[in-house]
């Protein structure tokens, strides 16, 4: 589980896009396929809807793509293992998802119904140039 306090910290920066588009950090070109247009338009679209409803200036954060990141390069993340649940009764929270980050419930050390059942990352390395390369 990556949770939004880590993917708010990898920012889509105009270098980056540059670097979606096929161009170098400091110089923009145009999209050097289908496939980079496609993903520049969304990342492009995200930005300007992120900036609006969210006051991020500086670019999107990368949230679905920090999930093919730690499955490809999980060395970038520092993940720890806890118990997490949805929460299926609650009024207020139902869909809440929850991470038993002081241990409160009583786990033994397997992955299964009782254990802690999902790695969840603290931390990403937000060292661009190991997530684009």
């Amino acid at each position: 589980m990556i949770p939004l306090n880590v993917t708010h910290t990898a920012i889509a920066t105009k270098t980056i896009q540059n670097q979606i588009l096929g161009g170098t950090a400091s110089t923009p070109k145009g999209p050097a396929s289908k496939l980079r247009h496609t993903l520049s338009t969304l990342v492009g679209f995200f930005a300007e809807s992120y900036k609006e409803v969210f006051g991020f200036v500086d670019g999107p954060p990368i949230h679905d793509a920090l999930t093919i990141a730690y499955v490809s390069r999980p060395d970038l993340f520092k993940s720890t293992r806890h118990r997490v649940d949805v929460e299926v009764s609650g009024n207020h929270t139902i869909g809440q998802t929850v991470v038993d980050i002081w241990n409160y419930q009583t786990c033994d050390d397997s992955w299964g119904p009782d254990g802690k059942n999902c790695m969840v990352a603290q931390e990403v390395d937000v060292c661009y140039y190991h997530l684009f390369t």
